[in-house]
């Protein structure tokens, strides 16, 4: 067939044909219907976070707290972990009541969560008069490591978060504060210019660390 000659009836019969046949394969991946074009089961999806349903724990007892030994800058609170509370979840997320005293004697409870690996907090209730007052539609904010927020820093990276610890069991979590403790008194070699030979002995603020709370006075934590 020479140059700029037509194609023959039968010869673009047959071009035709082929080219229907490929049609079906071409448009089977993709469907306009579908978001963007193409079918979403050619699309890999991404896991979704799902939050754990998890009830209330029992509200703390004096007895039940443990000073965590955590400044609150300026404030003058001491904090207490509620370890009947402390629960690591499925869904990633540290669950745990801690109640701040102020030099009164005033209780401010809350009940609240650690996102490990997002840095995010909720608190799910807050305690008043020895109950419960539900937060179901709090929402999740960014973990501050300043004013009275400073403990929740520290307890996503030291305690609860540790990426050095992953998968830690509830005693796990609550031996690292004597463990962490320990550690920091053996590198300055004294604790409040007390010189401490060793676990041996217990450092000057050890005792302090699991002293018992005040009796609760009357007030919350909104």
């Amino acid at each position: 067939m020479k140059t700029g000659q037509l194609v023959e009836p039968s010869l673009r019969s047959a071009l035709l044909v082929v080219l229907l046949c490929c049609i079906p394969a071409m448009t089977a991946a993709y469907d306009e219907e579908e978001t963007g074009g193409w079918r979403q089961d050619h699309i890999e999806k991404p896991d979704v976070w799902e939050e754990q349903d998890v009830a209330l724990p029992a509200y703390p007892e004096k007895k039940n707290l443990m000073d965590l030994g955590i400044a609150t800058d300026d404030m003058q609170f001491t904090i207490y972990l509620d370890k009947p509370s402390l629960l690591p979840g499925v869904d990633g997320v540290v669950r745990y009541t801690v109640v701040l005293v102020s030099p009164s004697g005033l209780w401010n409870v809350s009940h609240e969560g650690l996102r490990c690996g997002e840095k995010q907090y909720r608190r799910f209730a807050y305690g008043i008069d020895g109950s419960w007052q539900p937060l179901n539609n709090s929402p999740w904010r960014d973990v501050r490591e300043s004013g009275a927020n400073r403990y929740r820093g520290i307890l996503y990276k030291r305690y609860f978060c540790n990426p050095m610890r992953p998968n830690q069991s509830v005693e796990e979590m609550i031996d690292s504060f004597s463990e962490t403790h320990y550690e920091c008194c053996l590198r300055r070699r004294c604790h409040r210019g007390v010189e401490w030979p060793g676990p041996g002995s217990q450092a000057p603020g050890y005792v302090h660390r699991h002293r018992t709370a005040q009796s609760p006075g009357t007030g919350s934590d909104r």
